[in-house]
Parts: structure tokens; C-alpha cells; sequence
């Protein structure tokens, strides 16, 4: 798919965290599953796709399996969830192609920055393996410890307070573009303004993932299945 809107030339880029740059979103699953499984339910890819992105994700996940109408509460969730994220997520890998990409728009001087709905003990836990690399974000947006950002994905106010930290502030949010591989993380970016590229991992999609997505493809600049497939020319930005 070409860009959307090929007339906006990309001056800054805004990462998603998890599923974007770090591979982290296997071991949420795995986690999940575990939690709802010590109280006789279980996680899958509509729940997944449900709570991608979002600040308030266990309440929903509870809520939705009706664990929350027999007593079962986030903190319940949580002592299983976070006993098998803390072992296992440390030493999830960075996604394909984002090392290269980083090194790019270091070099070629492209202001960039996360966008992440974690608070600082899930970002201090998910990178304590990859301090050197996060080293080299100058920006890093964690709504989860934003008071000012009231609303989480997809509203757009996560991306809007992100773009407001910029020690040179793009022309346009059109020339600001977003890389996200949620649904709601899409729409967020979207709705911010933003050019948008969706990057979703295929073992997450659900069934229904090309109806979930129906509403927003037309308006994304592209769906790739990699980073790696990512060409800064089609952004008005120099070969990498």
C-alpha cells in the first residue's frame, strides 16, 4: 500500500513501545493466559487485540470474562500476571529491523520518540536488559505516568503529548509518523493527525482482524509486516 498522504514530508517519528521495538507482546499473552486460567477462563486474540494499547487493560479483561461479578480483582490478576512478566519479559528481544532503523534517523539528525502507555516500573522492567539501545531514544513519552494525558489509545491524546515534547515542534502533525502494531495504537495516531504506518504481528490478529481494521485502512500510510520492509523515500526522507 502507498502512503496516504505522500505530499507530507516526515520530519519526526514517533514510536509504539511494546510490539514495536521490543517483542514483548508474546509474553503479555502468555501471562494473561496464565492469570485467567487460575480462575477457569482463558485469554485469546480478540481479547488481545481488545486491550492493545490501552491504560486500563486489566479492568477490561476482568469485566469482560465476567471474573469481575465473582470477586476476582486486579490485584488477584496481577500476582499471577506479574510473576510470569517478571521472569520472562527482561529478556525479550527487540523487534526486526528497529536497530537499523534507529541508527538511520540518528544519522541523518530525524528527531524521534516513544510513545508508550507504560508507567516507569513496567519500562524500568521490560528494558533493564536493553539499557544502551533505550540510551538513544532523547524522547520518552510514558502516559502511564502522565497526569496531563487524560485520555490513553485510541483517543489521541498520548501521541498529542508526545508531539508537544519536542524541542523542535513539526510544522504539522502530518509530518510527524507514527508506527504502531495495535489497532487502538493506530487509530490513536490517527486521530492525533499523525501519518500512520501499522505494523500488527500476524500471530495476534483475530478473525475478524480485516473487519476490526476496515475503519482506519484506508487512512493508514501503510501496513507493513516488518520494520524491515520500511522505505524512508516514500516519506520524502534520504535512502537509508
Amino acid at each position: 500500500m502507498s502512503p496516504q498522504c505522500p505530499n507530507h514530508h516526515i520530519t519526526h517519528v514517533i514510536f509504539d513501545y511494546d510490539g514495536v521495538i521490543q517483542d514483548t507482546e508474546k509474553v503479555y499473552f502468555t501471562a494473561n493466559d496464565a492469570a485467567l486460567r487460575a480462575f477457569g477462563k482463558s485469554f485469546n486474540n480478540i481479547m488481545k487485540a481488545e486491550i492493545m494499547g490501552r491504560c486500563n487493560a486489566v479492568e477490561w479483561i476482568l469485566q469482560t470474562t465476567g471474573l469481575a461479578e465473582f470477586g476476582v480483582t486486579v490485584e488477584k490478576h496481577d500476582m499471577i500476571y506479574n510473576q510470569i512478566v517478571e521472569t520472562l519479559l527482561p529478556d525479550a528481544p527487540l523487534m526486526p529491523g528497529i536497530v537499523k532503523l534507529i541508527e538511520y534517523l540518528q544519522r541523518e539528525n530525524i528527531p524521534y520518540a516513544i510513545c508508550s502507555a507504560a508507567n516507569e516500573t513496567d519500562f524500568e522492567r521490560k528494558t533493564r536488559k536493553l539499557k544502551p539501545f533505550i540510551a538513544k531514544f532523547p524522547l520518552i513519552e510514558l502516559v502511564g505516568e502522565d497526569k496531563t494525558v487524560k485520555h490513553g489509545k485510541p483517543a489521541p491524546d498520548p501521541y498529542l503529548a508526545t508531539i508537544k515534547r519536542f524541542t523542535v515542534p513539526p510544522k504539522s502533525n502530518k509530518n510527524v509518523l507514527v508506527i504502531e502494531d495495535s489497532i487502538n495504537g493506530a487509530k490513536s495516531g490517527l486521530a492525533a493527525g499523525c501519518t500512520t504506518i501499522f505494523v500488527p504481528q500476524p500471530e495476534f490478529k483475530p478473525f475478524d482482524f480485516e473487519e476490526r481494521i476496515a475503519c482506519i485502512k484506508p487512512k493508514l500510510a501503510e501496513i507493513l509486516n516488518t520494520l524491515e520492509d520500511f522505505e524512508p523515500k516514500k516519506y520524502g526522507l534520504p535512502q537509508m
